[in-house]
């Protein structure tokens, strides 16, 4: 039984998704690992029909909301990650693009979408448009909204899902909006996508999170008798989460967390 082991002190631990195991089917479930974990322990149990468990790592986003042209942003970043229900990216009367408004979401690796966990709904008619960097110019991903109902976009829980564009560049949002300077998050490039909406949201509309679907399905697997414990990276330029699911069937994949000597997880929510 192969298994990689972390040889050093281990601070705090928790579990990350449901007791006894995230329920893995043939669809994809995308779990938030707490910020701050360190080292990541897969177990997967409980097959049926199931010969492995596919699983892949969500890179860390980026999620900054501007309501002037990138003037000034809010950060929430944070929020988007921190696997917790009790923090919010607040969206609440976002507003155009003519009108200044968007969300940039960015990160270190391609990814193919969205998953949008919604806590307060949007109920006006709205459609998002989802545009990627490509070196020159900002490009329609033609994306599906599998949040939006009824005409509302983030009126429900959904993924946002587009093709991962072969001309996405990596680039500092600061060349994207073709600004002289910047610091900090203006100047650290990543595969930036703008979120933008045809008509202003309810002003009450929250997110609890937004998790990055990773750009390959090219999954790698693990068996029921095959643990694995590995160390990641959180936060920016790291991982921020785990897709999971079965080749047929059903299973279990319980995903221990753990922080490294006297760190902490930022949030217990």
């Amino acid at each position: 039984m192969a298994t990689e082991i972390f040889n050093g002190p281990v601070g705090e631990v928790r579990i990350a998704g449901a007791s006894k195991g995230v329920a893995c089917t043939t669809t994809a479930a995308f779990t938030q690992v707490p910020a701050g974990t360190k080292t990541i322990q897969l177990i997967p149990r409980n097959f049926a029909t199931a010969v492995v468990v596919r699983y892949a790592l969500c890179p860390w986003l980026t999620v900054l909301k501007t309501a002037d042209l990138l003037a000034t942003f809010t950060d929430y970043s944070q929020e988007a990650n921190d696997g917790s229900t009790g923090t919010d990216i607040t969206l609440s009367s976002l507003d155009t693009l003519a009108n200044g408004d968007a969300v940039y979401v960015g990160s270190h690796l391609p990814f193919r979408g969205l998953v949008v966990d919604v806590d307060s709904t949007n109920a006006t008619a709205s459609t998002l448009s989802v545009y990627y960097w490509n070196g020159s110019a900002w490009a329609d991903t033609s994306a599906t909204d599998g949040s939006a109902s009824g005409g509302a976009t983030f009126a429900q829980d959904g993924n946002i899902t587009w093709t991962v564009p072969t001309a996405w560049v990596k680039a500092p949002l600061m060349t994207t909006n073709s600004l002289a300077s910047g610091t900090g998050m203006y100047t650290d490039p990543k595969y930036w996508v703008r979120l933008t909406v045809s008509a202003a949201l309810d002003s009450s509309t929250t997110l609890n999170s937004l998790i990055a679907m990773p750009r390959s399905t090219s999954y790698s697997e693990i068996t029921e008798i095959t643990p694995l414990e590995f160390g990641i990276q959180s936060g920016d330029g790291g991982v921020a989460g785990v897709e999971a699911l079965t080749d047929a069937g059903t299973a279990n994949l319980i995903i221990n967390c753990n922080t490294r000597g006297s760190g902490q997880f930022v949030s217990l929510t």
